[in-house]
């Protein structure tokens, strides 16, 4: 059994090493003797402590400011100082209250630490930051910033990661032949719902799953095929279908080709989201397939994975084309054939846009580039116009955007127009939609190109 003078040189000896001295052992020392105090340099200023140890009471001892061979009451005592004063001297304030050393809170994105009578952060980049928010919103721009709570407390790394989606067009996108739109007289502003009213989709909100390929796919789908049918098809098409059962050479929740979107719908085609409801943006998982293609191969009537719909209905596409780049060809394909699809950079200063013409601005790289972020996510453009609130006219883009209602310009935002900001025009796609006079016009074709070969 350990005795007690063997217990206490333990304690001295985990004490000393932690570089505290005596502080906290309890008891008067140098209040005992006469005098109290001494000034300088006095090896003699000693009081017994913890058996045959010796605390000094001289100004000596406090030499590094941690006090390590002091007595325990030396600074009250010989210092003055107040014993709540000493409790609270490596406590931290946060939002007026109080954390003693070693407690933990967090800042916005960052836990933070109290230590030593302040707070040591993680050095981690945020996807909201309050100094770039308010240089936005107070300086001379073109769009304003908010604080989004369903964005508070995320990494940028987190926001790029979940909230974006499209992978960087293969170079099959790349390569496609640009289709030149014949040239018309085009109107200073159009917006296709006021055009095709009740027959554009509205916002959708992807959630936490990297899965704008999915839903800018599958909502500019039901756009066009709304258009095509003189609204005779009106319904929102399933993005949980095609990133549940579109995954050869996908990622799912983690980012996808719209190519290869577009080929699943032009080959098997989707249901609506009635029939097969979107659930990957709680889950952050693209969920197993609940209409397999052996279905379509045996040409079998799929049943409605959700509970309650009967509308089993399978839509389709053709093969998608690529708009030309040039601004003209963009408005023209858009006001006569409806909304398109558009890949564009993501920058982290988009995320908390609030309203206005966006445009990136430097503010995040002049701090330095851990406060950078990027990637690629795709979005529909369904109208463009000009705004002149800034005193000179700034051209712009309508886009709808995947992250709800809540975000931005009740879920849409205006981006810069013919300048390729942000590659926004660089990579511009469009289908029709198939129905079944067009389809019969399909198989005519391939009946034709079968009798030339006999």
């Amino acid at each position: 059994m350990t005795s007690p003078p063997a217990v206490i040189v333990a304690i001295l000896c985990i004490v000393g090493a932690l570089g505290r001295g005596f502080e906290g052992i309890p008891g008067d020392y140098c209040s005992t003797r006469s005098p109290t105090c001494c000034p300088n340099r006095d090896d003699d200023c000693t009081v017994p402590i913890l058996g045959s140890h010796l605390c000094y009471c001289d100004m000596f001892c406090d030499r590094d400011g941690d006090g390590n061979d002091c007595c325990p009451d030396f600074k009250t005592v010989c210092l003055g100082d107040s014993p709540d004063a000493l409790r609270g001297a490596k406590d931290c304030v946060h939002d007026g209250v109080r954390y003693q050393e070693h407690d933990k809170i967090k800042r916005n994105c960052e836990t933070c630490t109290c230590l030593g009578n302040e707070w040591r952060c993680e050095e981690q980049t945020c996807l909201l930051q309050d100094d770039l928010l308010h240089k936005v919103n107070n300086g001379r721009f073109s769009w304003t910033a908010r604080n989004y709570s369903k964005f508070w407390a995320r990494s940028l790394e987190d926001g790029i990661r979940y909230r974006l989606g499209t992978l960087f067009p293969e170079k099959s996108v790349q390569n496609m032949n640009e289709i030149l739109v014949k040239p018309r007289e085009l109107p200073a502003r159009f917006d296709a719902r006021e055009k095709w009213p009740g027959w554009i989709q509205g916002i959708r909100d992807q959630g936490d799953c990297a899965s704008s390929w999915a839903l800018s796919t599958t909502s500019t789908s039901a756009d066009r095929l709304a258009i095509i049918t003189d609204g005779r098809v009106v319904s929102a098409l399933s993005p949980q279908q095609l990133l549940s059962c579109n995954q050869h050479r996908q990622r799912g929740c983690e980012g996808g080709y719209l190519d290869r979107a577009w080929w699943y719908i032009r080959k098997l085609g989707v249901v609506s989201e009635e029939c097969y409801p979107y659930r990957s943006g709680s889950t952050r998982q693209p969920e197993s397939c609940l209409i397999p293609k052996s279905a379509y191969r045996n040409g079998l009537q799929q049943q409605c994975p959700a509970t309650g719909a009967h509308d089993n209905t399978v839509h389709k596409m053709t093969p998608p084309y690529r708009v030309s780049s040039r601004e003209e060809d963009i408005m023209s394909e858009i006001v006569t054939n409806g909304p398109v699809q558009a890949t564009f950079l993501v920058h982290e200063d988009f995320f908390m846009y609030a309203g206005g013409v966006y445009q990136h601005t430097e503010l995040a790289q002049e701090k330095g580039y851990r406060f950078t972020g990027q990637g690629y996510h795709s979005v529909r453009i369904i109208g463009w116009g000009e705004d002149d609130s800034t005193g000179r006219p700034i051209k712009y883009w309508l886009a709808a955007n995947s992250w709800g209602e809540d975000w931005g310009e009740g879920g849409f935002f205006r981006i810069l127009r013919g300048e390729n900001h942000c590659e926004v025009e660089s990579y511009i796609l469009a289908s029709w939609g198939r129905t079944g006079k067009r389809r019969r016009r399909f198989k005519m074709r391939k009946l034709r190109r079968r009798l030339r070969r006999l």
